[in-house]
């Protein structure tokens, strides 16, 4: 398993707090919490199902549901399957995440009908999320790992990113999957019905964000990242 040093991530996480005026305090307080909140994390088990298999990483975009159709016609849902947090309700249609990788603004009744399905549960904590962590996880004691965008100590990590869609694609790198395949994950301007009620102006620049991050990802820190999300036309059924 790759570990993302706290030294590569900082810089990044210094210039998003800045460019959307974080609270660096809330953050680290939501950390606090979700770490006393946690079961022991077995994060061999997740890795395991990881771990030299190729993922595709769902994002809430307005593409989903189409590439949801593409995908299971193709033969691509036979993969591991990550889902970030409101794409779940709609992965859900097809098959079963494998994973959900979320920070509870989504449908969290979805993403607990598949946690209860056999899912595992990757919850993220930050500064304005702490009143959702703090209701989520006493419902929970297996299958759940934890991870904030600060420093991690205690039982939680940092695979960096930032978004839900992101976060998934650098943990299934830092977890040794080979290819990570990407669908739903438009970068704007339009947001898709699986990503909630939000401020459109951040959410914007979130996505922005996003896109740099994998970037980043796949440019510099050897991810192999495919795109599925637009205008995608596969050759022939995947095995």
């Amino acid at each position: 398993m790759k570990i993302m040093r706290w030294e590569l991530w900082e810089p990044w996480y210094n210039k998003i707090a800045e460019r959307l005026k974080l609270d660096k305090k809330a953050d680290e307080d939501a950390a606090e919490l979700l770490d006393g909140l946690l079961p022991r994390p077995d994060i061999k088990k997740i890795e395991k199902m990881i771990l030299r298999n190729d993922c595709v990483v769902f994002g809430a975009g307005p593409s989903l549901d189409e590439n949801l159709k593409m995908l299971k016609n193709t033969g691509y849902l036979r993969k591991v399957l990550i889902s970030a947090d409101g794409a779940t309700s709609a992965v859900m249609k097809y098959r079963n995440p494998d994973v959900i990788v979320t920070d509870l603004d989504g449908n969290v009744e979805d993403q607990l009908r598949a946690w209860r399905l056999g899912a595992w549960i990757i919850v993220h904590a930050h500064g304005d999320n702490i009143v959702q962590v703090r209701n989520f996880l006493p419902m929970i004691k297996e299958r759940i790992i934890g991870t904030t965008q600060v420093k991690p100590f205690g039982k939680l990590f940092n695979f960096g990113g930032f978004t839900d869609g992101d976060r998934a694609a650098f943990m299934a790198h830092e977890l040794g999957s080979p290819r990570i395949f990407l669908a739903g994950m438009d970068l704007g301007p339009k947001i898709g019905k699986y990503s909630g009620k939000k401020d459109r102006e951040r959410k914007l620049i979130k996505l922005e964000i996003c896109g740099e991050l994998l970037s980043w990802l796949s440019d510099e820190l050897g991810a192999n990242v495919v795109d599925l999300t637009k205008d995608w036309k596969p050759e022939k059924k995947h095995q």
